[in-house]
């Protein structure tokens, strides 16, 4: 039972809803039909149902719960009383008020019989009748409860319990229907100082009020204090989930992320709104949310997953004294203390937590980088930016009309954010915002030209006008804004993640004639990359490879033509070593391949949409890898066919040169499903009635689903299924069966171990982001695009490149479409030669590129974008 509430608590509902099923089944078993421990567990089960948008399965369990409780204790009893109010807390969130108030007016009778007015319980009984009231319009009635529920507040606990701050954001919201809005908003203050002694300014509760808070500055036309506050609240909340990586469950990240996302969307409209009336500095407050909130989702479950892949086991106790003390810490507001005893006990609960947070950045890289990011503003991100350059932060968003009371949510827009260097001396960002109109018209042209480019169609009578006119009407609204910039660096969003930006016309010549370009995946990625960087000559070392400073070989990986159908469950472990290297350790020095990053469920985690490709061979994709390893000499370890393993990668260690030419896959991407009702979507955590409006465990992290196929791959659905056997069959052995059914786990334990323990063919971009590329100066995705699914945000494609990025590549070469092996052969040729001599990276590969783009006319004419543009650079541009 205690771990399922532990699930629970984490938001975890899946996990704990097989273990709250076991427990009434062996509770029923052991106590009969009609305990009062079976009707407990029937309320938990319950719960998780309807957390999980189950309301047809919760219904019957409350009943029959309720029945048991005022069978056993009649119907006067306080516990009948607390399954009334429970039942009517679910009923009144799905909008049964009919049935709701009824049951809730009831619990608060037989309360105050039992205990007389002003006991506590009747408080909490008061709070649920008053929002049923004030969901059905019932104001003046809703607001007397309450007040009636705040002096008992006052009277037992001086008004400052959880109670309290829930029974003063009730009474906001019931002041704002009521239209007095200064009422209001000092309810929402008073709920809000609570929660920060209680729980500390950046819990989800304390962020939740002041959003109320936020809103309503916007009603009256505060818009200063509404974009002034979100903002705030927006560097909580981050702040919130950088301390999640440790040890948050997946769907409470996801949960939490989901809703955030269409807290950002209203920003991005409010500001909008504002820069209409004249308020510069809302440009720049976007500019920064925008720059530090970008994919902050997938990296943080990066991070987790690179702790949980650690096999160190100094490493998992620090996790797991980590996961402690956050436990404390999110219990402290439940203790009966005084405010300065509280305070005092955050305050070291708090100090605790940053010292593990340190120690744990001694061992995981993304935590270190997780600390260094927690506190970066727009103003680091410009001191930052190379002189004559510009940050381009593009934005897709749902446009939310403030002038009407229905059906706000309008047309997807786009909107570009440029901030500018700072001279150290100076104060102020320049940051300048331009809206490009429409989504539609900008992603019908994208579309079409990456069909074309695709295709392989780039003589397509269509697409010449289709390239004029996305040029209008992307660069031309931003080019009177980079007369004096040189070099842009483009964090793209939405279908502009699949566009080329060099391909954009300005007049009668390409834009990479005029901007070197390059390209990040956040604009928080730009102080990454400034750090100072121990540049190697690019040449690489003989057979034997260079030796760094820990001894470790640094070579060169090549990959290509991958025998998509090779059976991987036949084969043997390619070495003896890497045997060795998968097996658990408690040894805190251990080199090689990490059992974790092999077999771990978080590294293998494959989108549940993932229903299998079928990958078709790719001979020229083995001719350009073997031209790629002769170009980089003899210290570059080729692999081709069944060699072009999975398990190959994950053992190379930090090479210097990563190049993969193999297909790459892309799922469609998820659409988050906004609600009309601002209100129901940004209500706060303040009960079960928040849960109902809580958005589903639909969300995926984008890394797991887009990723590479290596040989083997055409198999992945099946190996998946074998391992998600043994797995299942692992945990009824560990968890014993209520019934006597028991399939045939044990041989499946006992089969001999196969490389599905370590390979499926498909490296996710979860599991690439665990890859050790640290020091990797250049990785070079030459992946085809291969079953790619519709691009909504273009998160997939971008998701990609960020994987191998967190994996510690300082750039990522990536392509959109499948060119020519002579074009690619060339232009990888001569970016190779200029960078060995020591050209930027950014320099020499514009330089290969307007090397073909001046091809018109020669023998071998690669003057087309389709040959020059088909790659871009992500990451370091030095």
């Amino acid at each position: 039972m205690q771990e399922s509430v532990i699930y629970q608590e984490q938001g975890d509902y899946a996990r704990a809803l097989p273990l709250s099923q076991r427990c009434l089944e062996i509770r029923e078993r052991i106590s009969g039909a009609d305990d009062p421990d079976v009707a407990t567990e029937l309320g938990n089960l319950a719960v998780l149902y309807e957390r999980q948008g189950n309301y047809s399965e919760a219904m019957p369990l409350l009943h029959r719960s309720l029945a048991i409780t005022e069978k056993l204790y009649g119907s006067k009893n306080p516990l009948t009383a607390a399954g009334l109010r429970h039942l009517a807390d679910i009923l009144g969130a799905h909008g049964n008020y009919h049935d709701a108030i009824p049951l809730a007016e009831r619990g608060l009778q037989i309360t105050e019989e039992a205990f007389g007015p002003n006991h506590p319980l009747a408080a909490s009984y008061l709070i649920t009748l008053a929002n049923l009231y004030g969901d059905t319009g019932k104001a003046t009635n809703a607001l007397a409860l309450l007040q009636r529920a705040i002096a008992i507040e006052q009277q037992h606990f001086m008004g400052t319990s959880f109670s309290a701050a829930s029974s003063f954001f009730y009474l906001g919201r019931l002041y704002e229907q009521v239209g007095d809005r200064p009422q209001a908003a000092r309810s929402y203050q008073r709920s809000s100082g609570i929660l920060e002694t209680l729980r500390g300014e950046e819990h989800p509760d304390t962020c939740c009020v002041l959003d109320n808070l936020a809103v309503l500055y916007a009603t009256v036309g505060s818009w200063n204090e509404s974009i002034s506050l979100l903002s705030v609240v927006f560097e909580r909340q981050r702040r919130y989930l950088r301390r999640q990586y440790a040890n948050a469950s997946v769907p409470g990240l996801l949960r939490y992320h989901e809703i955030l996302l269409g807290r950002m969307e209203w920003f991005h409209s409010l500001c909008a709104h504002g820069l209409q009336r004249s308020m510069p500095a809302a440009a720049s407050l976007v500019a920064q949310q925008l720059s530090l909130n970008k994919a902050l989702l997938e990296e943080i479950q990066a991070t987790q997953a690179a702790i949980e892949a650690d096999p160190k086991t100094s490493t998992q106790r620090l996790r797991e004294r980590h996961t402690a003390v956050q436990d404390q810490l999110a219990r402290l507001s439940e203790s009966v203390l005084d405010p300065t005893e509280r305070d005092g006990k955050r305050r070291g609960f708090q100090d605790e937590l940053n010292q593990i947070e340190i120690e744990l950045a001694e061992r995981v890289g993304s935590v270190a980088q997780t600390l260094r990011e927690r506190n970066l503003t727009l103003t680091d991100i410009a001191l930052r930016l190379p002189p004559q350059s510009a940050l381009v932060d593009f934005l897709q968003y749902r446009r939310y009309d403030f002038a009407t009371k229905t059906n706000q949510w309008k047309e997807q827009r786009y909107t570009a954010y440029l901030t500018f260097p700072l001279a150290r001396d100076a104060t102020n960002v320049v940051v300048e915002r331009v809206d490009l109109g429409e989504a539609a018209p900008i992603n019908e042209a994208v579309a079409l030209i990456c069909k074309r480019m695709s295709a392989g169609q780039f003589a397509a009578k269509d697409l010449s006008p289709a390239l004029q006119r996305l040029s209008q009407l992307v660069y031309a609204p931003l080019a009177p804004y980079l007369t004096n910039v040189s070099h842009l660096i483009v964090c793209p969003d939405g279908q502009l993640s699949r566009l080329p930006f060099e391909m954009l016309s300005v007049g009668n010549k390409f834009l990479i004639e005029e901007k070197t370009i390059s390209y990040v995946t956040s604009g928080r990625e730009i102080v990454r990359l400034a750090k100072p960087l121990t540049r190697r000559d690019a040449t690489l070392s003989p057979s034997d490879g260079e030796r760094d400073g820990r001894g470790a070989v640094v070579k060169a990986l090549v990959m290509g033509s991958p025998d998509f159908d090779l059976d991987l469950t036949g084969r043997r472990r390619r070495e003896e070593s890497l045997t060795k290297t998968t097996q658990p350790s408690t040894n805190d020095t251990q080199p090689g391949v990490e059992v974790s990053l092999l077999t771990s469920s978080p590294t293998r985690a494959l989108s549940r949409d993932y229903r299998g490709l079928k990958f078709t061979p790719l001979p020229g994709s083995g001719v350009e890898a073997t031209n790629v390893a002769r170009m980089l000499g003899n210290g570059a370890v080729l692999r081709l066919g069944a060699e072009a393993r999975e398990a190959e990668l994950k053992a190379v260690q930090s090479p210097r040169v990563l190049h993969l030419a193999t297909h790459g896959f892309f799922l469609s991407d998820q659409e988050f499903k906004r609600t009309n009702s601002l209100r129901d979507s940004w209500a706060g955590n303040m009960g079960t009635r928040w849960n109902a409006s809580l958005p589903r465990d639909r969300w995926e992290n984008p890394l797991v689903r887009c990723g590479i196929a290596l040989a083997g791959a055409n198999h992945a659905t099946n190996l998946i299924s074998r391992i998600s056997r043994r797995e299942e069959a692992q945990t009824s052995i560990a968890q014993p069966s209520t019934t006597n059914s028991q399939p045939d786990s044990q041989s499946l334990l006992t089969s001999a171990p196969t490389n599905l323990d370590e390979e499926d063919g498909l490296l996710t971009g979860l599991e690439a982001s665990l890859l050790n590329l640290q020091g990797t100066e250049l990785v070079i995705l030459s992946a085809c695009d291969s079953g790619t699914g519709e691009v909504k945000i273009g998160e997939g494609v971008m998701s990609l490149r960020r994987a191998f990025r967190i994996a510690g590549a300082e750039t990522v070469l990536a392509s959109h479409w499948k060119v020519s092996d002579k074009a690619t052969s060339q232009l990888m040729t001569e970016f190779m030669r200029r960078w060995r001599a020591g050209e930027p990276r950014a320099k020499a590969w514009r330089e290969a590129q307007l090397s073909l783009l001046r091809s018109k006319g020669a023998k071998e004419d690669f003057s087309n974008p389709f040959f020059w543009a088909a790659f871009t650079l992500t990451g370091q541009w030095d």
